[in-house]
């Protein structure tokens, strides 16, 4: 089948293209005056095409191997506005905020969420992006002004760096695929890459462990305090723990009972619960109110209590655990690696760890499951023994 010479440019399609015993030109439906050409031995060159006052410019953007489709467009377009002395001004109408706003009625909100919390790319648009370039039009946004922005963003870690930049990069993404109607041919964002994610191992040692419950017993919100502690002896995700429901424990049995819905994998979870656990829900039985919620809160949209980050903080510091240094003080999440490092520390086997997390692959329980060194220094010293 010939390929069709006119068609909407993307890296999928160019790379397919074939060449012929002549030299064959192409155009994109995206954007007209763009073309490729793929000589008979395979080399493909963008260029652009267009005339002003009926003189003919043919001008040679680069080789296809060495530039992206994005990158194509914006050199095309910004190579006829500097032929024509157009500057770049909002000729759309279009804010960046309108791009995200597509994305979030159209696509995000498509997507499910756990207990149908706000998605999290659209939490890290509102809290970074929106403020700094929600209002600016998106022809101000070339590919040096993106650039310039995630520098900023850096300086804020590699996770919110790299969130927001799946967050606006998947909106123009969107938008230039499925809204034929406007005139986004770009998406600026492209070519920035994400920051390289630190391996992070940290865990709490079993003094750590016993300064951080004495440090929760000085709170005074002690139902924030009995999430922390659920979850060092559960092992869950903080998200499950601040969901759960009274009917999903199971007190005879000693269980935990984690619906799909609430789940990452979409399949039930069944947690065995230790006694200081099973002891903790019984005392909070007695003391609940109507609400389906183990941690109800009346003040919370959802029903159950939210965020928390506070009172770690506070804990954590008085427990002598806080650091300057993100990557060496305890984080919430921290409590789920040191659940599963105890228990592999202790000679349990890993395929139990990884039921215990509710992990589907070991690969997955292995992030979580530091050795301690004095089992590598003890597992040296055995293996040499005989050299003494």
């Amino acid at each position: 089948m010939n390929q069709p010479t006119k068609f909407r440019f993307t890296e999928h399609r160019i790379k397919a293209l074939r060449s012929n015993e002549k030299t064959q030109t192409y155009s994109d439906k995206t954007l007209a005056n763009l073309k490729i050409t793929v000589t008979p031995v395979g080399t493909k060159t963008y260029y652009v095409r267009f005339k002003i006052n009926k003189q003919p410019f043919n001008h040679k953007i680069g080789n296809a191997l060495l530039i992206t489709v994005d990158e194509a467009r914006s050199r095309a377009v910004n190579f006829i506005n500097f032929k024509t002395g157009q500057k770049t001004e909002n000729s759309s109408g279009l804010i960046i905020n309108d791009i995200f706003t597509l994305y979030k009625r159209h696509e995000l909100s498509m997507r499910k969420t756990i207990a149908g919390r706000t998605h999290a790319l659209e939490v890290s648009y509102g809290k970074h992006l929106k403020d700094r370039i929600g209002s600016k039009p998106i022809e101000t946004f070339n590919k040096k002004v993106a650039r310039a922005l995630f520098a900023e963003l850096e300086s804020l870690g590699y996770s919110v760096h790299n969130r927001c930049l799946t967050a606006i990069k998947s909106a123009f993404n969107y938008v230039i695929e499925y809204e034929d109607d406007l005139s986004v041919t770009v998406n600026p964002f492209m070519g920035i890459k994400k920051l390289t994610e630190v391996q992070r191992n940290r865990y709490l040692t079993k003094d750590e462990a016993k300064r951080l419950l004495a440090s929760l017993e000085h709170e005074s919100n002690q139902d924030v305090a009995d999430i922390y502690r659920v979850a060092l002896f559960t092992g869950a995700r903080l998200s499950n723990v601040k969901t759960m429901r009274w009917h999903e424990i199971d007190f005879s049995s000693g269980q935990w009972l984690i619906p799909a819905t609430n789940t990452k994998t979409s399949k039930v979870y069944q947690i065995p619960l230790h006694s200081f656990v099973i002891n903790l829900l019984k005392q909070r039985r007695e003391q609940a109110s109507d609400s389906p919620f183990v941690f109800a809160s009346e003040r919370s949209k959802y029903g159950y209590i939210t965020g928390g980050d506070p009172l770690w903080k506070s804990a954590i510091k008085r427990a002598g655990l806080y650091h300057d240094n993100p990557n060496i003080r305890p984080r919430p999440h921290d409590l789920r690696r040191t659940f599963a490092t105890w228990q592999i520390q202790s000679g349990t086997d890993i395929s139990v760890v990884s039921k215990a997390l509710c992990h589907t692959s070991l690969k997955h329980t292995m992030i979580y499951a530091q050795t301690n060194l004095d089992q590598v220094r003890n597992s040296i010293e055995s293996a040499f023994e005989f050299m003494d």
